[in-house]
């Protein structure tokens, strides 16, 4: 390795500098390039047109994949998984595209009767393998009728108090603002699911009610939620409750990574409630024998520092005393009687000061490096004799989260810390709208510049989107703050976001940094990985797996493994291993729940039992779920204003009536199905039937003599194909209501080469809507594997019918060295403000965005 200039103020013997081949440098270099050749480190940052959808729309989106120290992805990850889910972390969408040059332009239709709700677009290449590793992206996806109720309301306590009593004030709308005066509600004061109280009220002259409640003594757990209703429930409303009782979770971070005995250490903390909502904590950190050693209160919610002076012997623990969680108690990490210290005291343009001081005072040979990524961009051998002051020169670091740690001669690390490099490199996006105010069908010229921080121009690659701003979050991540801060941190930027106001805050990026651990990156991992291990353990990470037993649970060999893809209905077959273990390697990143099993002993004669393993994709289901509950809690729905609404009346009708299936009563067959044995005896009281080929005919169905057909079995919106068996493996009071049908239509919504009939099977668990959504007839095109993104297309004011929120989409305009481009924009018949906004990467790897604002007039 290059010998580098090393600056050390301070106590210290024996710098080494040139003797770096006897030092653990070279070796641990060595093992970082072998783990991040199998384990590489890659960021997707994705932009979508807009933030907020109608079902039935198109989202449009452009997908940045970059390195860890943001250069574009290497050709050979050519993959990118994009899936859309709901609120329950159910698939709705998926597609994979292929990435060229580090990004890929991409697109998704909604289906036309999709619910209204959260929904959480995910994108992820194959070198990811945790769920805190992918790119997500909130969007909500609401049809906007104009009778649909929104209530507005605010408890008279911000947080309640266990015992006592308090109020929540309601103002119920439409949509466009207009009072409901004098309509009955109903409410449920609830603990997660279970029902603390009920009741009725109407609102009054004004749309308004008052909700009296009183917060019980204790909690069991899950968070506190109002129910709002209708009569007929077919409206509902969700409004989370804070609580002093609600469970927080603290989490201590250590500057260096370890509290020192005998040594001031600043420690960084989280604090955010059980749900992952981040809240203000105040309280005293007191050591064992409950004395006060010092004061800890958030800066920002979620996020706050203080400082032990001199840690003893001894194990601390951090009371709160104000209302969000008082009187919880919060053990800190233990104090390390033989660790090091490190603390950063100056980050600026020229170096990086650190001080280093190991509990024992005694001599020590150290080996230092700065690594971005999976990239070492300085390193060091030198000797401490107790305590020192190290410099790191600036202009050896790149611009970015890097991290500092610090190792042992013998290799094993003892403190490591995150810092950021600002080298103000900056790529200046600006955005030149040539008019400010256009009418339907005008167009106008838009330039756009890019510059460095000096004014100089840049080439580049952006994405353009112009759209309607009340379809756009203000808070939505930049291209910036996720791939230079935000990716790949434990911590999540949001809780500084704000407060950063678009600007690099020193004091209090310091604080966050200290708060905070890069995902994934381990240095005890890296010291110990294997190649002939990391094959393995990669492999599993995304493929379909699981292990078979027998009803003693024995694990079984040889035995034979069907699997049944449930929505193209293709088989695949394996055998199980001495261990009973099972994998499909060719199955990259499919959700366990989209395929169907079975197992059978080596003759085929006996029926085992599968049992698949999380993979991937169900860690990203589980993510998103939590994620998305969290969202609901923060989310505020609004009215749209009486100007937008009355300027764009196409834009929300009428919510339509319901079209109820012609089956038995849901409820009837809720009774049935909780005493019944058999799903079969279930479904032939509904519609009656016959089996031939193993298949299910309904009467007046029959389509063939010799080759007849069965009716398609769809479990939870997923085709189980039409085989009566795999009905025989669902018992009975698993299943919520079930659905039968032979109308052709009805089929259609799964597949055209069936006549016979459609049997859908909505099991507890899904809790899915009993109508199955219905895609837009749009044909995509596939190469291969791969999804062929579809163009924008324009909406142009003078088509009738064709309304949009969204102007324009360019995905991938290049821009030259001069840094400049224009493109046009024509005015819709939608009447609002518009967002023109920019992202993209420089031709130097510069992430950066800009915006401009113009409105659209009668």
């Amino acid at each position: 390795m290059k010998t580098l200039t090393l600056f050390v103020i301070g106590v210290w013997i024996g710098m080494a500098l040139s003797a770096q081949d006897q030092g653990p440098i070279p070796k641990i270099s060595q093992q970082m390039a072998e783990y991040f050749s199998y384990y590489p480190i890659e960021k997707v940052y994705i932009t979508t047109d807009k933030s907020h959808y109608k079902p039935g729309e198109t989202i449009w989106f452009r997908a940045f994949v970059t390195t860890g120290n943001n250069m574009p992805a290497p050709k050979e990850s050519n993959e990118l998984f994009v899936k859309l889910y709901d609120n329950k972390g159910v698939t709705v969408l998926t597609e994979v595209f292929k990435i060229e040059n580090g990004c890929t332009p991409g697109d998704l239709s909604l289906p036309k009767d999709l619910a209204k709700g959260n929904y959480s677009l995910a994108a992820y290449t194959l070198v990811h393998n945790s769920p805190e590793d992918i790119s997500l992206t909130l969007l909500q996806i609401n049809p906007e009728y104009s009778d649909h109720w929104i209530a507005e309301v605010q408890p008279k306590d911000s947080i309640s108090t266990p015992g006592q009593k308090n109020e929540l004030f309601v103002a119920l709308n439409d949509i466009s603002g207009d009072i409901q005066k004098n309509t009955p509600l109903r409410y449920q004061f609830m603990n997660g699911t279970e029902v603390i109280e009920k009741g009725k009220v109407k609102t009054d002259d004004k749309g308004k009610a008052t909700l009296p409640f009183t917060m019980p003594a204790k909690t069991n757990g899950e968070p506190f939620i109002f129910e709002l209703s209708d009569n007929k429930e077919e409206w509902k409303q969700e409004v989370f409750l804070s609580s002093t009782l609600d469970p927080l979770v603290i989490k201590f971070f250590p500057e260096g990574g370890s509290l020192i005995t005998g040594t001031p250490s600043k420690i960084g903390f989280t604090a955010f409630n059980n749900w992952g909502i981040p809240v203000d904590v105040e309280g005293s950190v007191f050591d064992q024998d409950e004395k006060p050693v010092s004061l800890a209160k958030t800066f920002t919610k979620g996020l706050g520092l203080f400082t032990v002076a001199n840690a003893g012997k001894q194990k601390y623990k951090l009371v709160l005393s104000e209302i969000n969680g008082q009187n919880q108690s919060f053990e800190l990490p233990e104090p390390n009687p033989d660790g090091l210290a490190l603390s950063v005291v100056k980050n600026d343009t020229e170096f990086i000061s650190a001080n280093l001081i190991f509990a024992d005072k005694q001599k020590h040979p150290i080996a230092l490096l700065v690594t971005q990524g999976s990239n070492i961009y300085w390193a060091a051998d030198m000797e401490i004799n107790g305590m020192g002051r190290i410099k790191i020169p600036a202009e050896n670091i790149p611009h970015g989260i890097n991290q500092l740690s610090v190792f042992s001669n013998e290799g094993q690390i003892l403190a490591q810390r995150i810092f950021f490099a600002d080298k103000k490199q900056e790529l200046k996006v600006a955005v030149l709208p040539a008019q400010s105010k256009l009418k339907a069908g005008e167009n106008m010229k838009v330039k756009i510049r890019l510059t460095d921080e000096s004014g100089l121009p840049l080439s580049g690659n952006m994405s353009i989107s112009v759209s309607d701003k009340s379809r756009n979050d203000a808070a939505k991540s930049r291209i910036d703050e996720y791939l230079l801060i935000g990716a790949g941190l434990e911590t999540p930027f949001s809780v500084i976001s704000e407060a950063m106001k678009g600007k690099v805050n020193t004091a209090l990026m310091d604080v966050y940094l200290i708060a905070n651990r890069i995902n994934n990156f381990d240095w005890v991992k890296i010291k110990q990985f294997k190649a002939e291990n990391a094959a393995v353990s990669n492999a599993g990470t995304n493929v379909i797996s699981g292990i078979i037993t027998d009803k003693n649970g024995n694990k079984m060999n040889k035995a034979k493994v069907s699997l049944v893809n449930n929505k193209n209905m293709q088989l695949h077959t394996t055998t199980s291993n001495a261990d009973g273990r099972f994998n499909f390697p060719n199955l990259n990143t499919g959700s366990t729940d989209d395929f169907s099993a079975k197992a059978t002993d080596p003759e085929g004669k006996r029926e085992l039992k599968v049992t698949f393993n999380k993979n991937l994709d169900d860690h990203i289901s589980d993510f998103v779920a939590n994620n998305a509950r969290k969202f609901s809690f923060l989310k505020n729905e609004k009215f749209t204003s009486e100007n937008y609404f009355n300027n764009n009346p196409d834009l929300f009708v009428k919510e339509p009536k319901p079209n109820k299936p012609n089956t038995v009563a849901y409820e009837n067959q809720r009774k049935m199905l909780s005493t019944a044995t058999s799903l079969l005896d279930v479904i032939k009281s509904i519609r009656p039937y016959r089996i031939t080929n193993n298949q299910i005919v309904f009467a007046g169905s029959e389509n063939s003599i010799n080759f007849q057909g069965g009716a398609l079995i769809v479990l939870d919106g997923q085709q189980l194909g039409t085989d009566v068996s795999v009905i025989n493996s669902i018992s009975p009071n698993d299943v919520d209501h079930i659905f039968v049908s032979t109308n052709a239509m009805e089929i259609q919504r799964y597949t055209g080469l069936n006549s016979v009939g459609l049997i859908e099977i909505f099991t507890k668990k899904a809790q899915l809507p009993e109508s199955v959504p219905q895609t837009e007839t749009k044909v995509n095109k596939y190469d291969g594997l791969f999804r062929i993104p579809n163009d924008f297309q324009v909406v142009e004011a003078r088509q009738k019918n064709k309304i949009s929120t969204t102007l324009l989409w360019i995905p991938n305009q290049k821009v030259n060295e001069t840094g400049q481009f224009e493109f046009t924009v024509t005015a819709g018949k939608v009447i609002s403000d518009f967002v023109i906004e920019v992202q993209g990467i420089s031709g130097n790897g510069r992430p950066g965005s800009g915006k401009a604002e113009f409105s659209v007039v009668k």
